[in-house]
Protein backbone atom coordinates (compact mmCIF):
# COMPACT_ATOMS: atom_id res chain seq x y z
CA UNK A 1 0.00 0.00 0.00
CA UNK A 2 1.45 3.40 -0.98
CA UNK A 3 1.70 6.28 1.48
CA UNK A 4 -0.85 8.18 -0.63
CA UNK A 5 -3.34 5.32 -0.20
CA UNK A 6 -2.77 5.26 3.55
CA UNK A 7 -3.41 8.99 3.79
CA UNK A 8 -6.75 8.87 1.97
CA UNK A 9 -8.49 5.96 3.73
CA UNK A 10 -10.59 8.42 5.78
CA UNK A 11 -12.58 9.42 2.67
CA UNK A 12 -14.46 7.46 0.01
CA UNK A 13 -12.27 8.77 -2.80
CA UNK A 14 -14.39 7.51 -5.68
CA UNK A 15 -17.56 9.01 -4.22
CA UNK A 16 -15.82 12.39 -3.75
CA UNK A 17 -14.32 12.35 -7.26
CA UNK A 18 -17.73 11.66 -8.76
CA UNK A 19 -19.34 14.46 -6.74
CA UNK A 20 -16.67 16.99 -7.71
CA UNK A 21 -16.84 16.02 -11.39
CA UNK A 22 -20.62 16.41 -11.42
CA UNK A 23 -21.03 19.58 -9.39
CA UNK A 24 -17.81 21.67 -9.32
CA UNK A 25 -17.27 24.53 -9.67
CA UNK A 26 -20.78 25.95 -9.25
CA UNK A 27 -22.40 23.54 -6.74
CA UNK A 28 -25.86 24.68 -7.77
CA UNK A 29 -27.80 21.72 -6.37
CA UNK A 30 -28.21 20.23 -2.91
CA UNK A 31 -26.22 16.99 -2.69
CA UNK A 32 -26.21 14.36 0.06
CA UNK A 33 -23.52 11.67 0.25
CA UNK A 34 -23.89 8.95 2.85
CA UNK A 35 -20.74 7.77 4.67
CA UNK A 36 -18.38 9.91 2.56
CA UNK A 37 -15.96 10.22 5.50
CA UNK A 38 -15.11 6.63 6.36
CA UNK A 39 -13.30 7.48 9.61
CA UNK A 40 -14.97 10.60 11.03
CA UNK A 41 -13.27 10.07 14.38
CA UNK A 42 -9.86 10.54 12.74
CA UNK A 43 -10.88 13.91 11.25
CA UNK A 44 -12.41 14.94 14.58
CA UNK A 45 -9.12 14.24 16.31
CA UNK A 46 -7.28 16.42 13.78
CA UNK A 47 -9.67 19.26 14.64
CA UNK A 48 -9.13 18.59 18.35
CA UNK A 49 -5.37 18.80 17.89
CA UNK A 50 -5.69 22.06 15.95
CA UNK A 51 -7.83 23.60 18.68
CA UNK A 52 -5.39 22.38 21.31
CA UNK A 53 -2.46 23.96 19.46
CA UNK A 54 -4.31 27.25 19.07
CA UNK A 55 -5.64 27.54 22.62
CA UNK A 56 -2.27 26.69 24.16
CA UNK A 57 0.10 28.53 21.79
CA UNK A 58 -1.71 31.56 20.33
CA UNK A 59 -5.31 31.82 21.59
CA UNK A 60 -5.54 35.47 20.59
CA UNK A 61 -5.16 34.48 16.94
CA UNK A 62 -7.95 31.87 16.99
CA UNK A 63 -11.01 32.96 14.99
CA UNK A 64 -13.58 31.61 17.45
CA UNK A 65 -17.13 32.75 18.10
CA UNK A 66 -19.49 31.38 20.75
CA UNK A 67 -23.28 31.57 20.42
CA UNK A 68 -26.43 31.08 22.40
CA UNK A 69 -29.86 30.87 20.74
CA UNK A 70 -30.25 34.01 18.69
CA UNK A 71 -27.18 35.74 20.07
CA UNK A 72 -23.41 36.02 19.79
CA UNK A 73 -21.97 35.62 23.32
CA UNK A 74 -18.85 37.72 23.96
CA UNK A 75 -18.33 36.44 27.51
CA UNK A 76 -18.55 32.79 26.48
CA UNK A 77 -16.22 33.44 23.54
CA UNK A 78 -13.61 34.76 25.96
CA UNK A 79 -14.15 31.77 28.24
CA UNK A 80 -13.33 29.40 25.38
CA UNK A 81 -10.27 31.43 24.44
CA UNK A 82 -9.07 31.34 28.06
CA UNK A 83 -9.74 27.59 28.55
CA UNK A 84 -7.24 25.51 26.54
CA UNK A 85 -8.17 21.97 25.58
CA UNK A 86 -6.71 19.41 27.96
CA UNK A 87 -4.54 16.56 26.61
CA UNK A 88 -6.80 14.08 24.87
CA UNK A 89 -9.89 16.27 25.28
CA UNK A 90 -12.25 16.41 22.30
CA UNK A 91 -13.91 19.53 20.93
CA UNK A 92 -17.37 18.32 22.03
CA UNK A 93 -16.09 17.61 25.56
CA UNK A 94 -14.36 21.01 25.60
CA UNK A 95 -17.66 22.67 24.70
CA UNK A 96 -19.47 20.77 27.45
CA UNK A 97 -16.81 21.66 30.05
CA UNK A 98 -16.55 25.34 29.12
CA UNK A 99 -20.16 26.28 28.34
CA UNK A 100 -22.83 26.59 31.02
CA UNK A 101 -25.65 24.99 29.06
CA UNK A 102 -26.37 22.51 26.27
CA UNK A 103 -27.72 25.23 23.97
CA UNK A 104 -24.33 27.00 23.68
CA UNK A 105 -22.26 26.32 20.55
CA UNK A 106 -19.11 27.58 18.90
CA UNK A 107 -17.73 28.14 15.41
CA UNK A 108 -14.03 28.31 14.53
CA UNK A 109 -12.86 29.61 11.16
CA UNK A 110 -9.52 28.77 9.48
CA UNK A 111 -9.17 25.66 11.65
CA UNK A 112 -6.90 24.01 9.04
CA UNK A 113 -4.22 26.66 9.64
CA UNK A 114 -3.65 25.14 13.10
CA UNK A 115 -3.02 21.55 12.00
CA UNK A 116 -0.75 20.44 9.16
CA UNK A 117 -2.40 16.97 8.95
CA UNK A 118 -5.87 18.52 8.79
CA UNK A 119 -4.74 20.96 6.08
CA UNK A 120 -3.33 18.03 4.12
CA UNK A 121 -6.61 16.13 4.42
CA UNK A 122 -8.65 19.07 3.17
CA UNK A 123 -6.15 19.98 0.42
CA UNK A 124 -6.59 16.49 -1.06
CA UNK A 125 -10.34 17.19 -1.34
CA UNK A 126 -9.82 20.62 -2.85
CA UNK A 127 -7.50 19.20 -5.54
CA UNK A 128 -10.51 17.39 -7.01
CA UNK A 129 -12.35 20.73 -7.32
CA UNK A 130 -9.51 22.78 -8.80
CA UNK A 131 -8.54 22.45 -12.47
CA UNK A 132 -5.46 24.60 -13.03
CA UNK A 133 -6.01 27.01 -15.91
CA UNK A 134 -9.72 26.14 -16.06
CA UNK A 135 -11.22 26.48 -12.60
CA UNK A 136 -9.23 27.73 -9.63
CA UNK A 137 -9.94 29.40 -6.31
CA UNK A 138 -8.20 32.77 -6.59
CA UNK A 139 -9.90 34.12 -3.48
CA UNK A 140 -9.10 31.05 -1.41
CA UNK A 141 -11.18 28.93 0.94
CA UNK A 142 -12.18 28.75 4.58
CA UNK A 143 -12.12 25.52 6.58
CA UNK A 144 -14.24 25.86 9.70
CA UNK A 145 -15.73 23.71 12.42
CA UNK A 146 -19.02 24.03 14.27
CA UNK A 147 -19.44 22.33 17.66
CA UNK A 148 -22.85 22.04 19.31
CA UNK A 149 -25.09 19.84 21.45
CA UNK A 150 -28.76 20.84 21.52
CA UNK A 151 -31.19 23.10 19.71
CA UNK A 152 -31.39 24.99 16.44
CA UNK A 153 -28.76 26.92 14.53
CA UNK A 154 -28.31 30.04 16.71
CA UNK A 155 -28.97 32.39 13.79
CA UNK A 156 -32.18 30.64 12.69
CA UNK A 157 -33.18 29.85 9.13
CA UNK A 158 -30.63 31.63 6.95
CA UNK A 159 -28.81 31.57 3.64
CA UNK A 160 -25.15 32.12 2.78
CA UNK A 161 -23.41 33.92 -0.06
CA UNK A 162 -21.29 30.84 -0.89
CA UNK A 163 -22.02 27.11 -1.15
CA UNK A 164 -21.71 25.26 2.17
CA UNK A 165 -19.89 21.91 2.00
CA UNK A 166 -20.58 20.10 5.30
CA UNK A 167 -18.71 16.99 6.50
CA UNK A 168 -20.58 15.77 9.59
CA UNK A 169 -18.31 14.06 12.13
CA UNK A 170 -20.60 13.30 15.07
CA UNK A 171 -20.62 11.52 17.42
CA UNK A 172 -24.33 12.44 17.55
CA UNK A 173 -26.41 12.86 14.37
CA UNK A 174 -27.67 16.25 13.18
CA UNK A 175 -30.83 17.25 11.30
CA UNK A 176 -30.85 19.70 8.41
CA UNK A 177 -33.75 21.32 6.56
CA UNK A 178 -33.13 22.93 3.16
CA UNK A 179 -35.59 25.09 1.20
CA UNK A 180 -34.91 24.84 -2.54
CA UNK A 181 -37.51 27.50 -3.24
CA UNK A 182 -38.03 30.65 -1.17
CA UNK A 183 -41.30 30.14 0.75
CA UNK A 184 -40.84 33.04 3.16
CA UNK A 185 -42.90 36.19 3.38
CA UNK A 186 -40.56 39.18 3.37
CA UNK A 187 -42.35 40.56 6.43
CA UNK A 188 -40.96 37.66 8.48
CA UNK A 189 -37.37 37.94 7.25
CA UNK A 190 -34.66 40.02 8.90
CA UNK A 191 -31.88 41.25 6.57
CA UNK A 192 -28.42 40.32 7.84
CA UNK A 193 -25.09 41.27 6.24
CA UNK A 194 -23.54 38.08 7.64
CA UNK A 195 -26.25 35.55 6.80
CA UNK A 196 -28.16 37.07 3.88
CA UNK A 197 -31.61 36.96 5.46
CA UNK A 198 -32.72 35.16 8.61
CA UNK A 199 -35.89 34.14 10.43
CA UNK A 200 -36.37 32.56 13.84
CA UNK A 201 -39.90 31.43 13.02
CA UNK A 202 -38.63 27.91 12.27
CA UNK A 203 -41.09 25.11 13.00
CA UNK A 204 -44.07 26.37 10.92
CA UNK A 205 -41.87 26.20 7.79
CA UNK A 206 -40.31 22.75 8.22
CA UNK A 207 -42.99 20.92 6.23
CA UNK A 208 -42.03 22.84 3.06
CA UNK A 209 -38.32 21.93 3.25
CA UNK A 210 -36.22 18.93 2.29
CA UNK A 211 -35.11 17.08 5.41
CA UNK A 212 -31.78 15.32 5.95
CA UNK A 213 -30.53 13.32 8.92
CA UNK A 214 -26.74 13.47 8.98
CA UNK A 215 -24.99 10.53 10.62
CA UNK A 216 -21.26 10.69 11.40
CA UNK A 217 -19.41 10.56 8.08
CA UNK A 218 -22.28 11.93 5.97
CA UNK A 219 -21.79 14.92 3.65
CA UNK A 220 -24.20 17.64 2.55
CA UNK A 221 -23.65 20.41 -0.01
CA UNK A 222 -26.03 23.38 0.29
CA UNK A 223 -25.95 25.82 -2.67
CA UNK A 224 -25.41 29.53 -2.13
CA UNK A 225 -28.48 31.70 -1.48
CA UNK A 226 -30.41 28.64 -0.28
CA UNK A 227 -32.27 28.84 3.02
CA UNK A 228 -31.38 26.15 5.57
CA UNK A 229 -31.32 25.40 9.29
CA UNK A 230 -29.66 22.78 11.51
CA UNK A 231 -30.99 21.06 14.62
CA UNK A 232 -28.54 19.37 16.98
CA UNK A 233 -29.49 15.97 18.39
CA UNK A 234 -26.58 15.62 20.78
CA UNK A 235 -22.89 16.48 21.11
CA UNK A 236 -21.29 16.72 17.68
CA UNK A 237 -18.98 18.64 15.38
CA UNK A 238 -18.79 19.10 11.65
CA UNK A 239 -16.13 20.35 9.28
CA UNK A 240 -17.29 22.99 6.82
CA UNK A 241 -15.59 24.08 3.60
CA UNK A 242 -16.38 27.46 2.05
CA UNK A 243 -15.13 28.13 -1.48
CA UNK A 244 -15.05 31.89 -1.88
CA UNK A 245 -16.17 33.44 -5.16
CA UNK A 246 -13.61 35.49 -7.04
CA UNK A 247 -13.16 38.89 -5.41
CA UNK A 248 -11.68 40.55 -8.48
CA UNK A 249 -11.69 44.12 -7.21
CA UNK A 250 -9.80 43.39 -3.99
CA UNK A 251 -7.36 41.05 -5.75
CA UNK A 252 -6.45 43.64 -8.39
CA UNK A 253 -6.29 46.45 -5.81
CA UNK A 254 -3.90 44.48 -3.61
CA UNK A 255 -1.75 43.52 -6.59
CA UNK A 256 -1.64 47.16 -7.72
CA UNK A 257 -0.56 48.34 -4.28
CA UNK A 258 2.09 45.63 -4.00
CA UNK A 259 3.46 46.73 -7.36
CA UNK A 260 4.77 49.97 -5.90
CA UNK A 261 8.60 50.15 -5.98
CA UNK A 262 10.26 48.71 -2.90
CA UNK A 263 11.22 51.31 -0.33
CA UNK A 264 8.49 53.76 -1.30
CA UNK A 265 6.86 55.86 1.41
CA UNK A 266 3.95 54.02 2.99
CA UNK A 267 0.92 55.88 4.32
CA UNK A 268 0.42 56.29 8.05
CA UNK A 269 -1.79 53.95 10.01
CA UNK A 270 -4.86 56.15 9.42
CA UNK A 271 -4.20 58.00 6.15
CA UNK A 272 -6.67 60.44 4.71
CA UNK A 273 -8.45 59.68 1.49
CA UNK A 274 -6.37 62.36 -0.21
CA UNK A 275 -3.13 60.68 0.91
CA UNK A 276 -4.29 57.40 -0.60
CA UNK A 277 -5.27 59.15 -3.83
CA UNK A 278 -1.90 60.93 -4.00
CA UNK A 279 -0.04 57.67 -3.42
CA UNK A 280 -1.99 55.95 -6.19
CA UNK A 281 -1.30 58.86 -8.55
CA UNK A 282 2.42 58.74 -7.72
CA UNK A 283 2.44 54.99 -8.35
CA UNK A 284 1.15 55.51 -11.89
CA UNK A 285 3.65 58.30 -12.51
CA UNK A 286 6.52 56.13 -11.26
CA UNK A 287 5.40 53.31 -13.52
CA UNK A 288 5.46 55.42 -16.66
CA UNK A 289 8.32 57.76 -15.91
CA UNK A 290 11.93 57.44 -17.07
CA UNK A 291 13.87 54.55 -15.54
CA UNK A 292 10.82 52.44 -14.67
CA UNK A 293 11.89 48.86 -13.95
CA UNK A 294 8.87 47.40 -15.75
CA UNK A 295 5.48 48.60 -17.01
CA UNK A 296 2.90 48.82 -14.27
CA UNK A 297 0.62 46.35 -16.07
CA UNK A 298 3.38 43.74 -16.04
CA UNK A 299 4.07 44.30 -12.35
CA UNK A 300 0.39 43.95 -11.48
CA UNK A 301 0.17 40.76 -13.53
CA UNK A 302 3.24 39.37 -11.75
CA UNK A 303 1.79 40.21 -8.34
CA UNK A 304 -1.49 38.46 -9.21
CA UNK A 305 0.48 35.42 -10.36
CA UNK A 306 2.49 35.45 -7.14
CA UNK A 307 -0.71 35.57 -5.10
CA UNK A 308 -1.96 32.51 -6.93
CA UNK A 309 1.31 30.70 -6.26
CA UNK A 310 0.92 31.42 -2.56
CA UNK A 311 -2.51 29.82 -2.65
CA UNK A 312 -1.49 26.85 -4.80
CA UNK A 313 1.40 26.01 -2.50
CA UNK A 314 -1.00 25.89 0.47
CA UNK A 315 -3.51 23.71 -1.37
CA UNK A 316 -5.76 26.79 -1.78
CA UNK A 317 -6.13 27.00 2.01
CA UNK A 318 -4.90 29.56 4.51
CA UNK A 319 -1.18 29.16 5.15
CA UNK A 320 -0.25 27.41 8.40
CA UNK A 321 -0.07 29.46 11.56
CA UNK A 322 3.50 29.53 12.96
CA UNK A 323 2.26 27.62 16.04
CA UNK A 324 1.29 24.69 13.81
CA UNK A 325 4.72 24.45 12.18
CA UNK A 326 7.29 21.97 13.52
CA UNK A 327 9.71 23.09 16.20
CA UNK A 328 13.31 22.04 15.54
CA UNK A 329 14.64 20.18 12.53
CA UNK A 330 14.09 16.50 11.69
CA UNK A 331 16.38 13.84 13.13
CA UNK A 332 19.30 12.79 10.95
CA UNK A 333 18.24 9.96 8.66
CA UNK A 334 14.54 10.32 9.56
CA UNK A 335 12.26 9.63 6.56
CA UNK A 336 10.47 12.63 5.10
CA UNK A 337 7.94 13.23 2.33
CA UNK A 338 6.45 16.26 0.58
CA UNK A 339 3.34 17.55 2.35
CA UNK A 340 1.30 17.68 -0.87
CA UNK A 341 1.86 18.13 -4.61
CA UNK A 342 2.95 21.65 -5.57
CA UNK A 343 3.84 22.69 -2.03
CA UNK A 344 6.93 24.49 -3.39
CA UNK A 345 7.11 26.77 -6.45
CA UNK A 346 9.76 29.08 -7.88
CA UNK A 347 8.79 32.66 -8.67
CA UNK A 348 10.27 36.01 -9.61
CA UNK A 349 9.01 38.91 -7.53
CA UNK A 350 9.62 42.65 -7.70
CA UNK A 351 12.42 42.05 -5.19
CA UNK A 352 14.03 39.28 -7.22
CA UNK A 353 13.84 35.47 -7.40
CA UNK A 354 12.02 33.64 -4.63
CA UNK A 355 10.81 30.24 -3.59
CA UNK A 356 7.16 30.11 -2.51
CA UNK A 357 6.89 27.53 0.26
CA UNK A 358 3.44 26.69 1.58
CA UNK A 359 2.27 30.27 1.12
CA UNK A 360 5.41 31.96 2.39
CA UNK A 361 8.05 33.59 0.18
CA UNK A 362 11.77 32.88 0.62
CA UNK A 363 14.35 34.95 -1.29
CA UNK A 364 16.88 32.75 -3.12
CA UNK A 365 20.00 33.50 -5.17
CA UNK A 366 19.48 34.36 -8.81
CA UNK A 367 20.16 31.79 -11.51
CA UNK A 368 18.98 28.69 -9.63
CA UNK A 369 16.76 26.11 -11.34
CA UNK A 370 14.12 24.64 -9.00
CA UNK A 371 12.30 22.67 -11.72
CA UNK A 372 13.43 19.32 -10.35
CA UNK A 373 12.33 20.27 -6.84
CA UNK A 374 8.89 21.37 -8.08
CA UNK A 375 8.48 18.05 -9.89
CA UNK A 376 9.67 16.10 -6.86
CA UNK A 377 6.75 17.43 -4.77
CA UNK A 378 4.46 15.18 -6.83
CA UNK A 379 6.42 12.06 -5.87
CA UNK A 380 5.46 9.69 -3.05
CA UNK A 381 9.00 8.40 -2.54
CA UNK A 382 10.30 9.11 1.00
CA UNK A 383 13.70 10.72 1.47
CA UNK A 384 16.09 11.74 4.25
CA UNK A 385 17.07 15.32 5.15
CA UNK A 386 20.46 14.72 3.54
CA UNK A 387 18.82 13.52 0.31
CA UNK A 388 16.59 16.59 0.33
CA UNK A 389 19.63 18.85 0.59
CA UNK A 390 21.38 16.99 -2.23
CA UNK A 391 18.33 17.42 -4.49
CA UNK A 392 18.43 21.22 -4.26
CA UNK A 393 19.77 23.14 -7.28
CA UNK A 394 23.38 23.34 -8.33
CA UNK A 395 24.91 26.66 -7.40
CA UNK A 396 24.25 26.33 -3.67
CA UNK A 397 27.15 25.51 -1.39
CA UNK A 398 26.77 22.81 1.26
CA UNK A 399 25.87 25.22 4.06
CA UNK A 400 23.21 26.92 1.92
CA UNK A 401 21.76 23.55 0.88
CA UNK A 402 21.46 22.42 4.48
CA UNK A 403 19.92 25.75 5.54
CA UNK A 404 17.35 25.73 2.73
CA UNK A 405 16.43 22.09 3.37
CA UNK A 406 15.90 22.97 7.03
CA UNK A 407 13.72 25.92 6.04
CA UNK A 408 11.54 23.66 3.86
CA UNK A 409 10.96 21.50 6.93
CA UNK A 410 10.37 24.45 9.24
CA UNK A 411 7.69 25.87 6.90
CA UNK A 412 5.86 22.53 6.61
CA UNK A 413 6.74 21.74 2.98
CA UNK A 414 8.14 18.38 4.05
CA UNK A 415 6.90 16.24 6.90
CA UNK A 416 7.17 12.75 8.33
CA UNK A 417 5.47 9.95 6.34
Amino acid sequence: MSSQTRRTTTIDTQKWKAFAAAHAPDFTGTSFLSALVTDPGHVSRLIDDGLRTATHSAPGDLRLRAFRPGAFDYVLTKRFIDSPLAPGESAVDWRARTATGRDACLAVNDISSWSLPLAEWVAALVREIVSEGIHELPSGTDVYTFVADSGWTPFGIHKDLEPSLIFHLGPAPKEVWVWQENPFDASGITPSPSFGHITFDIEPHLASAEHYLLQPGDFLCIPKDTYHVFRNLGPSAFLGLTLYPVKSRSLVTEALWRSAPAGGDLPAGYPTGQEIADRAHALFEEATGPGSAAPLADRVRDELALGQLRLRTTGHLSRPHPAALPAGGPADGAPLRWAHPGVVAAARTSCGPALVVRGRTLPVPDGLDFTAVERATHSERPFTPAELAEALPDGLDDASRTALAGKLYDLGAVTAP
